[in-house]
């Protein structure tokens, strides 16, 4: 094997801006948990690091005693991914103040 030389591009995880769920803690009650996480590409300078790769900022939902609502969550991290991390960030806002 062995490839050409020159530097790598920056390599990006598969996921990002794709909000996923993934299982929270579960309650003191044993209930389980479930939460929207995504991962947003930062943008402008802070976009690469010293190595060349791609820096990311994780944003999660509030945890959600339904699958349900968390995979809502998730909808609404990626319709607000196109936005970068601001974007992102008011979603995330917004869905903590509005827990039921």
């Amino acid at each position: 094997g062995g490839g050409g030389g020159g530097k790598p591009a920056p390599t990006a995880p598969a996921n990002i801006g794709k909000a996923q769920v993934v299982s929270g803690t579960p309650l003191n009650t044993g209930d389980k948990t479930w939460q929207a996480e995504i991962l947003i590409a930062r943008t402008g300078q802070d976009g690469v690091n010293h190595s060349g790769n791609v820096r990311t900022i994780c944003f999660r939902g509030p945890s959600r005693t339904s699958e349900d609502q968390a995979i809502e969550d998730a909808a609404d991290f990626d319709k607000a991914a196109p936005d970068g991390p601001s974007g992102v960030r008011a979603v995330a806002q917004r869905l903590q103040k509005t827990k039921k």
